[in-house]
């Protein structure tokens, strides 16, 4: 999952079948499967994310409504920080073997 604060994204398919979707700002779930040629925008700021599907190798190009669109990679700004384990226990609802297990994969410390 991540989000472009400044920018609105458009993403075609150019070869191969990916799954793409977002969350809106009222927790509504968009999910399309895109093949060759499909089109589909993800609004400036919604967490959004795309994985190929296919059985084989995907294409495709994004544009963006702005020259920095800024990137913001949520699994990042969770877990690839030194954001103590009890805090974000709190928030998450993960536990602490999971919290530090993401930690230690992403880079982060407790």
């Amino acid at each position: 999952m991540h989000t472009h604060p400044e920018a609105t994204e458009i993403f075609v398919v150019i070869q191969g079948t990916i799954c793409a979707g977002f969350i809106s700002s009222t927790n509504k779930v968009y999910i399309k499967t895109l093949k060759e040629g499909d089109v589909m925008v993800f609004p400036r700021g919604l967490m959004h994310f795309l994985t190929n599907v296919g059985e084989s190798q995907a294409l495709a190009f994004a544009s963006y409504s702005s020259a920095s669109p800024s990137l913001y990679i949520m699994d990042y700004a969770w877990f690839a920080n030194d954001l103590p384990t009890d805090i974000l226990q709190e928030t998450t609802f993960l536990n602490p073997d999971q919290i530090k297990k993401l930690k230690g994969l992403l880079g982060g410390t407790d």
